[in-house]
């Protein structure tokens, strides 16, 4: 029930950010394309590979809303989340007020956002200067549909 009513929060929080009117570049619903775990010389694609579904994001005025389903043979994973964000430059930080994973919420991410046309490109962890930690991170390209 619980996470029923966080899903339904988190789809009319998007609702509202996508029937707005955009105030800024980043502004807009987008699809994630693709997400690849790098761990030194290892590189490791994680969507659409060891896990298909689909995932959603949502920025507006200065708030972000995640919402997805991760399918993994049988088994299925939702994946949610929501809170606000500041973007100076490269240099992005999501402070997250809701997750499904229980160890982000409350949390502050630093990440390194790159927009290029209609994508956007996110590395983390990275450090103060948002270069990605080079001994282990992701990176996630998301395409936009609104």
């Amino acid at each position: 029930m619980k996470k029923t009513v966080l899903l339904l929060l988190a789809l009319s929080i998007g609702y509202v950010a996508w029937s707005q009117e955009k105030k800024s570049p980043i502004d807009g619903v987008y699809k994630l394309a693709f997400e690849y775990e790098i761990t030194g010389d290892n590189t490791t694609l994680i969507y659409p590979d060891e896990n298909q579904g689909s995932e959603l994001k949502i920025w507006s005025e200065g708030t972000f809303t995640l919402v997805g389903v991760f399918v993994q043979g049988s088994n299925y994973t939702d994946n949610f989340g929501a809170g606000t964000f500041t973007l100076e430059g490269n240099r992005y930080e999501e402070r997250v007020l809701f997750h499904s994973a229980p160890q982000y919420m409350g949390q502050t991410v630093k990440l390194r956002l790159e927009m290029q046309g209609d994508t956007i490109t996110q590395w983390w962890p990275v450090d103060d200067n948002a270069e990605p930690i080079k001994s282990h991170y992701y990176i996630e390209k998301w395409v936009r549909l609104q």
